[in-house]
């Protein structure tokens, strides 16, 4: 038996109810163990799970770090209107890290981080929907593809070759001409006239709704939820203690799944996770005057847009900063200028407004892992603003990982050892 191996019915314990705990708790609860969640917050309520786009970008596979990206970012640094934002009272704390993402856009880096998304992705809409399935939850993921509109022919015609790299690898796409814009979304404005269909893409009718019907569904079956806030984790002979503010607990084995405070638990362990938090603005508008009938992202603005049970949301960019600092007011009112823009007429007089931190690593890949200093303690945490696209796929292997499989490829590009 190999040492990592934690036999089934043995105890685990979740830190995070995010998308990517409660998801890793339907998996471990599905194959026999005793599991418990720890969070202070109910599930879905804390981190980027609760208003997030909702989209399943299955075709989303590469990292934010692509080649030329260091140019790139200059440029969008210096326009607040770009995607790419630093503050400056953060820009030299995240030097080190945007040191490693510049690494990583790189030659064999680039494409290591690229086969792993890609391996993460082309099972993402199919475990999505067999764990919704699952729990009689499958009508609320839809399947109709999602619009990849920009803004000149310049920038479409730039845009060519990560489509054809995505056709080689199996993800299917189409180009759209202006009459099938707007066709397909008429809603924007017309002077879109270049944008590409994925077919490998889907979405949640909620997100919130996704992560507290599992979390639901999950507790009858018999997972506890203890809505604690966790302090340490520590091993003792065989198993992992758990120190949280009522009290301690004894486990088998612990998950990190605590989003971007994950970095805490793996710095108290002498783990090396390089992660900084990726925030994300959006708006959503109740009962919006404007209707989409399928996802749509503005590739040149990094923003998204998708039509939800609590209404039109927009929103996108990646600003790195820390995740305890206010939201950027600013922020909100040039998504709402910008969202006018994109769709005329549209009214945001009732809006409301979200920031979510999201945990990014350097190369856009999450850490799927063992501890390399507690045998039985292992991360599910990094998932950028892929969590809800990668949460099925990765807690199937999370099981995988835990039952004691360590020696795949896609295991260990995905091995938290990568950062040493």
């Amino acid at each position: 038996m190999p040492k990592s191996q934690i036999p089934l019915g043995s105890s685990v314990a979740i830190i995070g109810a995010g998308i990517i705990g409660i998801a890793t708790a339907c998996a471990l609860n599905r194959k026999g163990y005793q599991v418990s969640v720890f969070d202070p917050s109910k599930p879905g309520e804390a981190g980027s799970s609760k208003a997030n786009a909702g989209h399943i970008g299955a075709s989303d596979i590469f990292p934010l770090s692509t080649p030329g990206i260091q140019w790139k970012a200059l440029k969008m640094l210096m326009d607040s209107d770009a995607p790419l934002k630093v503050p400056l009272k953060d820009f030299w704390k995240q030097i080190p890290w945007f040191w490693k993402f510049l690494h990583t856009s790189k030659g064999k880096r680039f494409i290591a981080s690229t086969n792993a998304l890609s391996y993460l992705c082309h099972s993402s809409i199919n475990d999505t929907k067999e764990l919704l399935e699952y729990y009689n939850m499958s009508a609320m993921l839809e399947q109709n593809g999602c619009a990849f509109v920009y803004d000149t022919e310049q920038s479409f015609n730039k845009s060519l070759k990560s489509w054809t790299d995505r056709a080689s690898r199996g993800f299917i796409s189409e180009v759209l001409n202006a009459d099938k814009i707007s066709q397909i979304v008429p809603t924007i404005n017309d002077n879109f006239k270049f944008a590409y269909l994925s077919h490998e893409w889907g979405k949640v009718s909620e997100p919130i709704d996704i992560v507290q019907g599992l979390a639901n569904a999950v507790k009858v079956d018999g997972v506890i939820f203890h809505p604690n806030r966790v302090s340490s984790v520590s091993e003792k002979l065989n198993s992992v203690v758990i120190d949280f503010d009522k009290g301690s607990s004894k486990y088998d084995a612990v998950i990190i799944a605590a989003g971007i405070h994950s970095i805490s638990f793996a710095e108290s362990l002498g783990d090396k996770l390089p992660m900084t938090a990726e925030r994300g603005y959006n708006l959503t508008i109740p009962s919006s005057n404007i209707d989409i009938d399928i996802p749509i992202v503005f590739a040149d603005r990094g923003i998204v847009a998708t039509n939800l049970t609590s209404g039109l949301r927009i929103g996108g960019w990646a600003e790195y900063s820390n995740a305890n600092r206010p939201a950027n007011q600013h922020y909100f009112k040039s998504i709402a200028r910008i969202s006018q823009e994109l769709f005329p007429g549209l009214s945001i007089s009732n809006a409301k407004y979200w920031m979510g931190s999201r945990p990014s690593t350097p190369d856009s890949v999450p850490v799927i892992s063992k501890s390399l200093k507690i045998d039985r303690v292992f991360y599910n945490c990094g998932h950028g603003h892929y969590g809800l696209t990668h949460a099925a796929t990765s807690a199937n292997l999370l099981c995988s990982l835990i039952e004691g499989e360590q020696n795949s490829a896609e295991i260990k590009a995905l091995s938290i050892d990568r950062f040493l």
